[in-house]
C-alpha cells in the first residue's frame, strides 16, 4: 500500500512540476528550507515520501494547496516508462539552461516556440 501511495504522490509532484516548467533543482531550491534535487527525484520515483507538512510546502511551491494536491493525486495516472524518460530529459535540459542569461533563454524559448508551431502545422496538414 505504501508503494502505491508513494507512486501516486510522486506522479502528482512530477505532473505539477512539469506543468509549471520547473526542473527538480528549481523546485528543490523553492522549498524552505531547500532540499537536494535528489530528494525531489526520490519523491517523484516514490522511493521516499515527504512528511505531511513538507508536502504542504511542496504543493505551495507548485502553485496549489494541499487539498488540490491530494485531490489531483487521486486522479493521477501511474507514471509510464515514457513519462519517466521525458521527466529525466526535461531535467537534463533544465540543467543545461540554468547558467544562461535571460536574453539567451528568451532566444531559446522563441526557437522552441517556432519549432513547435512548425510541427503542429505539419501535423494539421
Amino acid at each position: 500500500m505504501e508503494r502505491i501511495i508513494g507512486r501516486r504522490v510522486g506522479a502528482r509532484i512530477r505532473d505539477l512540476r512539469v506543468r509549471a516548467g520547473l526542473s527538480q533543482s528549481t523546485l528543490a531550491e523553492r522549498l524552505v528550507p531547500p532540499v537536494e534535487p535528489e530528494t525531489i527525484s526520490r519523491w517523484e520515483r516514490g522511493t521516499r515520501l515527504p512528511a505531511l507538512d513538507r508536502l504542504q510546502d511542496v504543493a505551495s511551491a507548485l502553485g496549489t494547496d494541499l487539498d488540490d494536491f491530494l485531490a489531483g493525486m487521486i486522479r493521477a495516472p501511474e507514471p509510464t516508462a515514457d513519462s519517466r524518460r521525458a521527466t529525466r530529459e526535461i531535467d537534463e535540459i533544465g540543467k543545461m539552461l540554468a547558467p544562461l542569461s535571460p536574453r539567451h533563454l528568451e532566444s531559446i524559448r522563441a526557437m522552441i516556440a517556432a519549432h513547435l508551431a512548425a510541427v503542429k502545422a505539419a501535423q494539421d496538414s
